[in-house]
């Protein structure tokens, strides 16, 4: 009998592995920021046209240690209004968390900045999108922010 349950074994171990690797799916992953951008930008959620930010000058602009950065896209608006995605993909949950302050502060920022200046703008910062997805950090704000969530929620 203890012959029979030694070579189901190696069997036994097999499977565990098996099964430890399905569980590896690390729940801690992020989105993909190209794909993600991309597929924001094809909603019909911003109504101004949007061009990419160098990723690094982002990271200045939102106070993001770039060293922390693993892949990011930034899209801004052409006519200085308030409608932009910042997604990045971070080292670490953790790390992707301290970026969601720069982010914060970001939407805050800009809601001073065209509160005079572009003062409709300033409802697409109320209802600007901040969340984190694992190890991304993303900024959307947008013309129609629900179309947004429902485009990030599909990712």
């Amino acid at each position: 009998m203890k012959l029979k349950n030694l070579r189901l074994l190696p069997l036994l171990l097999a499977l565990c592995l098996a099964l430890a690797a399905c569980g590896s799916g690390d729940s801690k992953a992020g989105v993909d920021p190209a794909k993600t951008a991309q597929a924001l930008l094809d909603s019909g959620a911003f109504a101004g046209a949007l061009d990419t930010m160098d990723t690094e000058t982002a990271c200045q602009l939102y106070g993001i240690d770039y060293g922390d950065v693993t892949d990011g896209i930034v899209y801004g608006s052409l006519s200085s209004g308030a409608e932009e995605i910042a997604i990045f993909r971070m080292k670490s949950t953790d790390a992707a968390q301290a970026a969601l302050s720069g982010l914060e502060q970001r939407v805050e920022d800009q809601r001073a900045a065209l509160k005079d200046y572009m003062p409709e703008e300033v409802a697409k910062l109320d209802g600007a999108i901040v969340t984190q997805l694992g190890d991304s950090a993303i900024l959307v704000v947008a013309a129609d922010p629900d179309l947004a969530q429902k485009t990030l929620d599909a990712q």
